[in-house]
């Protein structure tokens, strides 16, 4: 065997569920933050605008068009939102606070 098959072969979802398919998972930051956050970002704008699109009338290829367009803008949306957040909140804590309030 060559390659990436032992690593998949010797794969077991329950004991070692990502450290065996990507080494440094969970010891990287940006795999929980920012991946993670842009899969929860499309999955929440995709539920949301299944229901609140506002027309999808016409020939299916516009309707899908449209609604790409809607869900790509919200997650967007979301995506920013978020992640400007943890940036403030990062700023927060770590220069902010201990100007205020020295230990």
């Amino acid at each position: 065997m060559h390659g990436l098959a032992p690593t998949i072969l010797a794969y077991t979802p329950f004991i070692d569920p990502i450290s065996t398919l990507w080494p440094g998972a969970y010891s990287s930051p940006w795999f929980v933050n920012v991946y993670c956050l842009a899969l929860i970002s499309a999955l929440t704008a995709v539920a949301y605008k299944a229901i609140r699109v506002p027309d999808l009338s016409g020939p299916l290829a516009r309707a899908m068009t449209s609604f790409a367009r809607h869900v790509l803008m919200m997650a967007f949306q979301i995506f920013l939102g978020v992640l400007g957040l943890g940036v403030l909140t990062h700023v927060l804590v770590f220069y902010i606070v201990p100007h205020i309030a020295p230990a």
